[in-house]
């Protein structure tokens, strides 16, 4: 008999009453709540239930919609109510301070993480505190929720006016959910395989294998082959774990308390199906075995004939095959540059494939690549000759021409550090990220040990990681066919801001809205110190056909700036639009693959310089998803 395992039963039961009722005026109770309930549009939260609110100005009515058949308020009002305004009418004068405007919109949620419900408004209403009083007051008297309703401030027009709205009614913050929910999606998907808790990674005697089902303390360094990961902590959308993650297409998830959950531990060792949803995941034991997909192979493509170095002006998309995806994307970002308000860093330059291929040749590698590939299923023996091809890349001299030729453009560009990033035809690309496979090297021309030839030769070398190996040969990758190339451009030594974007809503389908992490100075989003989060965020570009006006919806602050968001608003408005601009670019030139443009998304990576506070796009790769 199957044995099923389910994470917050509550989304089990929601929208189970009569499709007949529409709505209802008042709600009675929590089992009336969850009757009418079901999901939000937006997952930003993970597990949460929804309620629709209607609010009449002129009526004064109150209309609970019953979520089984009405997925939009416009879709009630129009219906219900026999609003005679089409979608863009309805949106211009609904979500406005238009003084025409008819109904008050929102939402009634509930969260199990923190046994509380609150009331939240679209990001894009511009609803003035005395209608939010009204509104609150009313749905607090029309329910059994009472004095324990809150509003969340889920804005920062609403958050700026945090001291008027709390002497009319108890408000949240988005970090008083963001940090109290247990659960995460990371990964949406499904798999088979053994249910295994592993405290310690690093320790494991039995090495994990392809078909296993994996529980995990810490978050690892790298994402090991496997069918499906649980992990205790909780991450950004562009940590390596999340991007690996969406690569893979495997079901990943964050629970808090998934190692004092007995149910679970119970089904460690068995075979279960594991499904992780946007707000929810599955675990269910059964006796299937698991058969793991055989991909077809993939040879990749390296142009060898372009035997100098390249200036950041000759390089663009058709530069991958010689060069690598970051530094044909890099390129890409400079074109885009001359139309647009932000800059990439200074000096870049690329070094090709030609010159790691030559210097591998004479390190006589090429048996031990073979031997590496013949041993991929024995963890020993893989990395034993994984070992000898790197150090072998490492302890061959550079030849010195190319050292002198690069030490002279260092030393003419002006600046004194650089960084040295590897650029392969394995990683940026559309179908395989590669994010974190491979190293990056600082080169000081002031200092001693930080050398040209150290920083190369460890970039080169990184190709053969035992990580980047096993996740090409997950691919079915042609290891022969991968080549490593350079991307050159001056350090930035002192940063006032860093961050990551996704070009696309990633909390609600086919949706505006990019989706931001951004943290002061140079403290990592995608890999956070412990116990530190940083600002999370949802803004859009300007768009003289929307009749929305612009807004910037709070998911939540970092802790290490005062509960403030670390970038303006001039300064969130100026990276939207410019994050745009790159967008429309790629989705002109690659679109073939995505249904439209909001469901198109780019990863982009960003700075803001400490003393000009100018914006920089550093990186920028397809948002595999």
């Amino acid at each position: 008999m199957a044995k099923w395992i389910l994470l917050f039963p509550l989304l089990v039961v929601l929208s189970c009453a009569s499709k007949a009722q529409q709505y209802i005026t008042e709600i009675d109770s929590p089992t009336e709540f969850s009757a009418y309930s079901g999901s939000p549009l937006s997952a930003k939260y993970g597990n949460i239930a929804s309620i629709k609110v209607v609010y009449e100005l002129k009526t004064k009515a109150v209309y609970f919609i019953n979520s089984a058949n009405f997925k939009f308020h416009y879709e009630f009002c129009q219906f219900q109510l026999h609003d005679p305004n089409d979608l863009y009418q309805f949106n211009t004068v609904n979500y406005s301070d238009n003084p025409k405007r008819k109904y008050l919109l929102a939402n009634l949620n509930f969260s199990p993480s923190l046994n509380r419900y609150f009331l939240d408004i679209s990001p894009y209403d511009l609803m003035t505190p005395s209608q939010i009083e009204t509104l609150f007051n009313a749905i607090k008297n029309a329910t059994f929720i009472g004095e324990k309703l809150h509003f969340l401030l889920n804005t920062t027009r609403l958050i700026e006016a945090k001291e008027t709205l709390q002497q009319r009614l108890p408000i949240l913050l988005p970090e008083d959910i963001y940090e109290n929910i247990s659960f995460q999606t990371v990964s949406q998907g499904k798999s088979v395989g053994k249910l295994r808790f592993v405290t310690d990674l690093d320790s494991l005697e039995t090495p994990l294998h392809a078909t296993d089902i994996v529980v995990l303390k810490k978050t690892p360094m790298y994402l090991p082959l496997v069918a499906g990961i649980i992990v205790t902590e909780f991450q950004t959308p562009l940590s390596h774990l999340s991007i690996l993650g969406q690569n893979r297409k495997i079901p990943i998830c964050a629970y808090k308390s998934v190692f004092s959950d007995e149910k679970l531990r119970q089904l460690n060792g068995m075979s279960v199906e594991f499904s992780v949803k946007k707000d929810t995941f599955y675990v269910v034991r059964n006796n299937k075995n698991a058969i793991p997909k055989i991909k077809p192979r993939i040879t990749l493509i390296k142009n060898l004939k372009v035997d100098t170095l390249i200036d950041v002006r000759y390089l663009g998309l058709k530069s991958v095959n010689y060069a690598g995806n970051k530094a044909a994307n890099f390129g890409t970002l400079h074109f885009l540059t001359k139309n647009a308000n932000f800059s990439i860093p200074e000096a870049g330059f690329a070094i090709p494939f030609a010159f790691y291929e030559k210097h591998v040749a004479s390190s006589n590698v090429q048996n031990w690549i073979t031997e590496a590939t013949k041993n991929s299923q024995n963890p020993e023996k893989l990395r034993y000759y994984l070992r000898l091809i790197q150090e072998s890349i490492k302890n061959k001299s550079v030849d010195p021409q190319l050292i002198q030729t690069i030490e002279k453009r260092l030393t003419k560009s002006g600046y004194t550090t650089f960084r040295f990033r590897s650029s392969t035809n394995a990683e940026d690309a559309e179908g395989f990220s590669g994010a974190g496979l491979y190293d990056s090297k600082t080169v000081d021309l002031t200092n001693p040990t930080k050398t040209i030839e150290k920083a190369i030769q460890k970039v080169w070398a990184s190709l053969w990681s035992e990580q980047a190996f096993l996740e090409r040969a997950y691919f079915n990758i042609d290891q022969f066919s991968v080549s490593m190339g350079i991307l050159v451009h001056r350090s930035f030594p002192n940063e006032a801001v860093n961050g990551v974007a996704i070009t696309k809503n990633i909390y609600r389908d086919n949706y505006i809205g990019f989706v931001i992490n951004a943290q002061l100075g140079d403290v990592s989003v995608v890999d956070p110190p412990a116990g530190v989060t940083c600002d999370q965020f949802i803004c859009a570009p300007k768009d003289i056909n929307s009749s929305f006006t612009n807004t910037i919806e709070v998911i939540a602050h970092s802790n290490l700036n005062g509960k403030k968001l670390v970038m303006t608003t001039a300064e969130i408005e100026n990276l939207a639009n410019q994050l745009d601009l790159i967008k429309h670019y790629y989705f002109n030139k690659i679109s073939k693959n995505y249904k439209s443009y909001e469901d198109f998304g780019l990863d982009i990576e960003f700075k803001l310089d400490e003393k000009t506070r100018k914006l920089y796009i550093k990186q920028v790769r397809i948002y595999n998803s």
